[in-house]
């Protein structure tokens, strides 16, 4: 349930804030080794999905990608759209520092990185022909908030793209999933890989407790979203959904 200004609401979202970039900044130094071993060497594959989506309208096009940690969905996009500007905006200025040598190399323009909250964007309205989060997108309780923001900064036509870890109840895999979320993530990500068991906890609960499509996809057409799609892959445990922000027939953005 999204906290109301009658409950608190921002004194509750600064902590949430807090909480997140400190659990996050802690993980910094072995992320994407865990995140190799976590998904068994699919996420580059995942990462590329997406990218392949990326929609420009003005080439050689923009891109946010929030939630950007250490810049894996940027090098993903980067490499198949080289011309392509990009803005990478993260809670942890620890994640983006790992980012940075890492994206040094990728073809012009440099990506910008940004240290920012995804529920308060800076950016001009219409700004980006694309809008990505890569594995983000269960850490934001306020999602509405979040869909509003994107919106508001994509161009008319624009696409938003997440991409998730998920988890279906009714999928012939869920025996192997749910096992594999309850028992063995917390225990190499918490215990072999690193000594931060309640981050890992936190990631089977999140990723146990994230929207079914049907559901992101209402949330999505509710926020304002149209032409919804999206795909699963490697045992149903990655999800990735787009949608566009609407065009009036005359190009101006619906209100």
């Amino acid at each position: 349930m999204e906290n109301g200004p009658a409950a608190g609401g921002p004194i509750l979202a600064r902590q949430e804030l807090r909480v997140l970039r400190d659990m996050f900044s802690g993980l910094a130094r072995r992320y994407d080794l865990v995140n190799r071993v976590l998904s068994l060497g699919r996420d580059p594959f995942w990462r590329r999905a997406l990218a392949r989506r990326l929609k420009i309208i003005e080439p050689p096009g923009r891109l946010l990608d929030l939630a950007a940690g250490t810049g894996d969905q940027i090098m993903a996009a980067k490499k198949l759209w080289p011309g392509l500007a990009v803005t990478g905006l993260d809670l942890s200025s620890d994640m983006l520092a790992l980012a940075r040598p890492k994206l040094a190399g990728l073809s012009s323009p440099a990506p910008e990185l940004v240290v920012g909250d995804a529920l308060d964007l800076g950016f001009q309205e219409a700004s980006f022909d694309s809008v990505s989060i890569s594995f983000g997108l269960r850490n934001i309780s306020r999602r509405r908030e979040l869909y509003a923001q994107v919106l508001r900064v994509l161009k008319p036509g624009g696409r938003f793209l997440i991409l998730e870890l998920f988890h279906d109840p009714r999928s012939p895999w869920a025996g192997l999933t749910g096992f594999y979320l309850r028992r063995l993530v917390p225990f190499l990500g918490g215990r072999v890989l690193t000594r931060s068991g309640a981050a890992y906890r936190y990631l089977a609960d999140t990723v146990l407790a994230f929207p079914q499509p049907a559901v992101l996809a209402g949330e999505l057409a509710e926020a304002g979203f149209t032409a919804l799609a999206g795909r699963l892959y490697t045992f149903e445990s990655a999800l990735l959904v787009w949608g566009e922000k609407p065009v009036k027939p005359d190009g101006q953005p619906r209100s």
